[in-house]
């Protein structure tokens, strides 16, 4: 057969190859069709595809048909067997009888005599396996200018394998992709450092092989192991029960820990390794160290049992990202306690100076904010947080008020009780343009002295009109008035303010805020 025939042939096969594999969605069905269809056109009595595995320096069979079909998932370590020639050489290789080749191995387990035909899988990245007929064992025949046809059925699986493998990494980034802006969103409104760990870790496990993933907590010379999650040896978690360890013990004693990350692939070879450990099965591990502000935190740890976990940049890189945002959120995290801690200290300083100017008797701000909350939890209330800042600036407004008419032990001038009546919107007007504060603060600020008849102050609310806020606090603040001596009152005792609220309520107290709150006091 002349040369242009047979490139003719050649060129027709991988025309027919290509449009039976085209169609295909997936690499698996490429290896079925590919050796269903040499199987199908040639008398071979065996067809095998080996695909190259890397990570184990293989060949494993990945799809077979005929006398070997029931061998697939078996592995030619490197070296031995003939399709390491045809991989390595990227050639095809024609044998007309393998009995006499001490190279083949025979599947069967038996030296039989037969034809042998392997030519290379290749994408256009390399050769990736191999594709071959053989007669061994069987009638067949195999002709040498089939080498022309499989060679074009080889490329055409080639093409197409390549193709699915770059839409697959394509799909596999737009889920990492997504999978990460999903964390980053969580990460932004999380408000606990161990549940931010968590949902890192449970990201990492997603897009990386490892098995299970740990937060490792730096606490002076200790080690505090905060977060497990993944899949563990029965028991394992229990480890750094029986054994605990410090920071500079076992990986966490890594000489580039702090510098990270760290890759160790056989945890029972690293130098440090601890023998629980390693008798519980931690082969390979991944660490990232954490410094949000520049501070050690804490370690984020993925680990694999039993089998490696050979490395690969992408999972580095991952880890990489992942710990970034999460020192990046811990910081934010960090900065708004701060904030928190210095806005409740001028909480504190505001119920100082009230009570400094005998605006309130000592403790009448902490008290109504704390009865406030638990009401408010009682009630299903879902600003706790603006209960708790309205209760705490409910009076700032008298601020603005001479002592002549707050300290007076007398009853007030009609003049006077106007004044008073001002200080809920003197208030609300100096508070109104803090951007921190909710309208739940505001409107307690505002309505507190607002009564369920319409007959309070300053607008005459009524009934449900009053929000809800502000019927929670005149309860509560009522009820400490009433157990607080004032200049023109001496404190009232608990059974006597229990009768006077139950008198008020469906008056001038919502009805069912004021039983709430006498349930509340009947509770431990």
């Amino acid at each position: 057969m002349s040369p242009e025939v047979l490139e003719l042939k050649r060129l027709q096969t991988l025309v027919q190859a290509w449009r039976l594999l085209v169609p295909l969605k997936t690499a698996q069905e490429v290896y079925e069709t590919a050796v269903e269809t040499a199987k199908r056109e040639t008398r071979a009595t065996s067809v095998l595809l080996f695909l190259y595995r890397p990570e184990e320096d293989a060949l494993e069979l990945v799809a077979a048909r005929g006398l070997s079909q029931d061998k697939v998932g078996f592995r030619l370590p490197r070296g031995q067997g003939i399709s390491w020639e045809v991989l390595e050489k990227g050639e095809p290789l024609f044998l007309p009888d393998v009995s006499q080749d001490p190279r083949v191995i025979f599947l069967s387990g038996r030296r039989e005599g037969g034809a042998y035909l392997g030519v290379p899988l290749r994408t256009p990245e390399g050769v990736i396996g191999v594709l071959s007929l053989d007669t061994a064992g069987g009638p067949g025949e195999i002709l040498p200018e089939e080498t022309f046809w499989l060679q074009a059925l080889a490329e055409a699986a080639g093409v197409v394998l390549s193709r699915l493998g770059v839409l697959e990494e394509a799909r596999r980034e737009a889920h990492r992709a997504e999978r990460l802006l999903k964390l980053a969103l969580n990460l932004e409104s999380a408000k606990d450092p161990l549940s931010m760990a968590q949902e890192a870790l449970e990201t990492l496990l997603e897009l990386t092989p490892y098995h299970g993933g740990a937060l490792y907590l730096f606490q002076e010379s200790t080690v505090r192991t905060a977060v497990f999650t993944g899949s563990y040896p029965p028991g394992f978690p229990r480890l750094y029960e029986e054994h605990p360890i410090r920071f500079g013990m076992g990986l966490l004693g890594h000489p580039r820990l702090w510098e990270g990350p760290v890759y160790v692939e056989d945890y029972a070879r690293f130098p440090g390794a601890l023998k629980p450990y390693v008798e519980a099965g931690l082969r390979s591990a991944l660490l990232a160290p954490l410094k949000p502000e520049g501070h050690r935190y804490g370690v984020l740890a993925l680990g694999s049992f039993q089998t490696p976990v050979p490395y690969r940049r992408e999972d580095e890189t991952l880890l990489n990202i992942v710990a970034h945002a999460l020192e990046e959120a811990l910081e934010r995290l960090f900065q708004l306690r701060r904030l928190q801690a210095t806005q409740e200290a001028a909480l504190k300083a505001l119920a100082q100076v009230l009570e400094y100017r005998d605006l309130e008797t000592k403790g009448h701000t902490e008290r109504v904010a704390e009865l406030s909350l638990r009401l408010g939890k009682a009630l299903g209330f879902p600003d706790l947080e603006g209960l708790r800042l309205g209760a705490y600036f409910h009076d700032l407004g008298k601020l603005a008020l001479p002592d002549e008419i707050l300290k007076k032990p007398a009853a007030l001038s009609t003049g006077e009780w106007r004044a008073v009546k001002t200080h809920p919107e003197v208030g609300a007007e100096i508070l109104k343009n803090l951007p921190f504060l909710p309208k739940t603060a505001l409107h307690m600020v505002l309505y507190h002295h607002e009564r369920w008849d319409g007959s309070g102050y300053p607008k005459g609310l009524k009934g449900e009109e009053i929000p809800l806020e502000a019927r929670i606090l005149a309860v509560v603040d009522v009820w400490d008035a009433l157990l607080s001596p004032r200049p023109y009152k001496r404190a009232w005792g608990l059974e006597e303010a229990r009768k006077e609220l139950a008198a008020q309520s469906g008056k001038t107290l919502d009805p069912q805020v004021v039983a709430a709150f006498l349930r509340l006091l009947e509770s431990p």
